[in-house]
């Protein structure tokens, strides 16, 4: 009997459906503390959804009041730094390369006097002339530059949170219906199997999230049923080797990434067996509302010349680089309306015990880590890993 147990799988103290930047986030956040964490996914493999974008940025938002967004947006770069330092290799999965922001029509001032202290200006300061020259613009264009930011290749950070010891991965497992029997989640999938039950589900799959919520039969009809009111966002990305671009604009373009309407990374070394060399990605397109998987020219075409307009200085190569020879990739991310995302459990009394880690748009870099840390501190009781007022404002629970 003992020999039994010594070779049988642990118990499963919670589910986490999704295996994306937010899912990997918060499994590895619960592994951690010491939970035996299953993770679910409908996919093949890893990188199937808007996680599987090749590399993107974390960096913060800056406001002229510093308003809740910058607040939690500089929180979340923290824990991404932190965690990334903890698990990629600098330099070749990530890198604090600092990064050039654009500031299109005067956008995204820097709060002023005491709302913005020195150590305000480590984190976003004003960018000076030189780095307004690598940048592409002339002296005379706003411009902000940021210290603390970089970029990652994403799917690097979701494996390496994936890897560890108390997490275990099923792909192909597609959850269709979630059950709630005898202090117990069930998770069926199409045929009615229960493929993985845990006292504690967290869904953590995007724009199919609402599903799966909406898939609970409810004993009673007095409180309403939970309700993400998610925006799908498609997004498509150009990439291609550096080798393709024009001689004298690879010698140009600068080392660290810029952003502003769309980014450019360039001298991402190349980890996955379809990029063979360093290569540059740029984007995305934005879509409101638009499931369409496939690439489309169109976006190719509106990529490039956001790059262009991105770097005026540069345009006139940018806008002769041969599109015939690079490659894109699109995917569709999910926003809430008040453009902050859904952390926890949910207030309905039918929902003790799930919960969602959602709604991060196109901040799944700079806020997945967070996210995931403020869930596990709620389900540990432990101390918050951000200020409780801003906690609250991202509580799953206002959506029901």
């Amino acid at each position: 009997k003992a020999e039994i147990l010594t070779h049988s799988k642990p118990q499963v103290d919670v589910i986490v459906i999704g295996a994306g930047l937010a899912g990997a986030a918060v499994a590895h956040s619960l592994a951690l503390r010491g939970w035996q964490v299953q993770v679910l996914d409908k996919a093949d493999a890893l990188g199937a959804g808007a996680s599987g974008l090749p590399a993107g940025l974390f960096a913060t938002h800056v406001s002229p009041d510093n308003n809740v967004l910058s607040r939690i947006t500089r929180d979340g770069v923290r824990a991404t730094v932190q965690r990334a330092q903890e698990l990629l290799k600098h330099g070749l999965e990530w890198q604090v390369s600092h990064l050039l922001e654009h500031r299109y029509a005067g956008k995204r001032q820097l709060p002023e006097d005491s709302l913005w202290p020195a150590a305000g200006h480590e984190w976003s300061t004003q960018a000076s002339e030189l780095q307004k020259q690598a940048s592409g613009l002339n002296q005379s264009t706003p411009a902000l530059w940021h210290g603390i930011a970089g970029w990652i290749q994403t799917q690097a950070l979701v494996k390496a949170q994936l890897g560890h010891r108390n997490i275990r991965l099923s792909t192909q497992s597609a959850v269709a219906k979630l059950i709630s029997r005898n202090n117990q989640w069930q998770c069926l999938d199409a045929t009615g199997l229960v493929i993985a039950q845990a006292p504690q589900v967290i869904i953590a799959s995007a724009y199919d999230g609402q599903f799966l919520i909406d898939s609970v039969e409810l004993q009673t009809q007095e409180c309403p049923r939970p309700h993400l009111p998610a925006t799908a966002l498609r997004g498509q990305v150009s990439l291609g080797p550096m080798s393709l671009l024009p001689v004298q604009l690879r010698n140009k373009l600068p080392e660290f990434p810029v952003n502003g309407h769309g980014s450019y990374i360039g001298n991402l070394q190349a980890i996955s067996a379809d990029m063979k060399e360093p290569y540059w990605i740029v984007g995305s397109s934005f879509q409101r509302n638009d499931f369409d998987l496939q690439t489309r020219e169109a976006d190719q075409l509106t990529n490039r010349q956001q790059w262009a307009e991105l770097m005026p200085e540069f345009q006139d190569d940018i806008l002769h680089i041969d599109l015939e020879k690079t490659s894109s990739w699109a995917a569709i991310r999910m926003a809430l309306p008040d453009r902050l995302p859904a952390v926890g459990e949910f207030a309905h009394p039918e929902f003790k015990g799930l919960n969602v880690c959602t709604g991060m748009g196109a901040r799944g870099i700079s806020w997945s880590v967070l996210c995931g840390e403020l869930l596990a501190a709620h389900l540990n009781h432990e101390p918050l890993p951000m200020a409780a007022s801003l906690a609250k404002l991202m509580a799953a629970s206002r959506f029901g």
